[in-house]
């Protein structure tokens, strides 16, 4: 690989589908990547920086913790002959990848006891929280993909939800630790009906230490409120995964959750976060889109 640092921070981050953010939190935590520093003092990356990072971002990907995953990228690429990765899309099938198979045949058939076995399998594959960025997630984005093309029925739709949903809420319930003290309060958007991608972070928040509560689907600003006085949270979460109803002002929006916020730090993710990074980021709160490593950060963060 070419020696010669010649990549900006942030064509790091378009390459990896990484946060600039996440980048400098690796390099800080991790010592990877490693970058030089240009004469301006602009961070500078060569080739085998990007590859370091693509295959950390693969790691996890798995379900391979970051700092586990930097130890193990750390000894690969001390090697010799450092491995040679395939690109994300080219990785070998997996228990995984047949899982994902299994759950999407059980939803096209409209098969429900299938479908209820073929999750409970797959939670047989690791820890919960890698059963769902390898299994559930995936599943859920091809899920949406055909509901869009229309291949798949709102019938089938709303069943898979409404399996996969009690799944992961019982997970939550079991993996939440008793005397977690750090609370985590999460909730769609005004108008915004997918709930499972919240679960996820639901699962995620518990497996880090925190004590989730969703609120759910369909939770506008007021809303919002009155769960605040009671639950009394750390940190709030809400979701966005797809684009605002016609006439719904972003700004005014997340305005009016900012307010309701107060002091309390909330963050704003999901498929369609992005979109609204602007608007979110003007109402004072963090907006960290599909990126998952950015949120695991911030959950980890003391």
């Amino acid at each position: 690989m070419e020696p010669t640092p010649r990549f900006r921070i942030q064509a790091v981050a378009e390459a990896t589908g990484l946060s600039t953010a996440t980048l400098r939190a690796w390099e800080r935590r991790y010592g990877i990547p490693s970058p030089a520093r240009g004469d301006s003092g602009y961070r500078l990356y060569t080739q085998r920086d990007l590859e370091m990072v693509r295959r950390m971002v693969a790691l996890g990907e798995r379900g391979v913790a970051p700092s586990e995953a930097a130890h193990q990228v750390t000894a690969e690429f001390a090697a010799p002959t450092a491995p040679v990765q395939a690109p994300l899309g080219e990785l070998p099938a997996s228990a995984f990848d047949q899982s994902v198979r299994r759950l999407l045949s059980a939803i096209d058939s409209a098969d429900l006891e299938r479908l209820e076995r073929c999750v409970q399998d797959a939670l047989t594959l690791g820890p919960a929280w890698t059963v769902y960025r390898q299994v559930f997630e995936p599943t859920l984005i091809a899920l949406g993909e055909r509901w869009a093309a229309g291949t798949v029925s709102v019938g089938q739709e709303h069943a898979t939800s409404q399996v996969m949903g009690n799944t992961l809420r019982n997970i939550v319930r079991l993996v939440t630790r008793p005397k977690a003290t750090r609370r985590l309060l999460l909730a769609c958007v005004t108008e915004e009906q997918h709930e499972l991608p919240l679960l996820g972070v639901a699962l995620l928040g518990a497996t880090l230490g925190w004590r989730p509560f969703v609120i759910g689907a369909r939770t506008p600003p007021d809303a919002l409120q009155g769960v605040l006085a009671q639950f009394r949270p750390d940190l709030v979460g809400l979701s966005v995964t797809v684009p605002l109803p016609e006439g719904l002002e972003a700004a005014a929006l997340f305005a009016a959750y900012g307010a309701v916020c107060a002091d309390v730090p909330w963050v704003v993710g999901g498929r369609a976060a992005a979109d609204y990074a602007v608007a979110i980021e003007a109402a004072g709160a963090q907006c960290v889109g599909r990126d998952v490593e950015s949120l695991r950060l911030l959950l980890e963060a003391p």
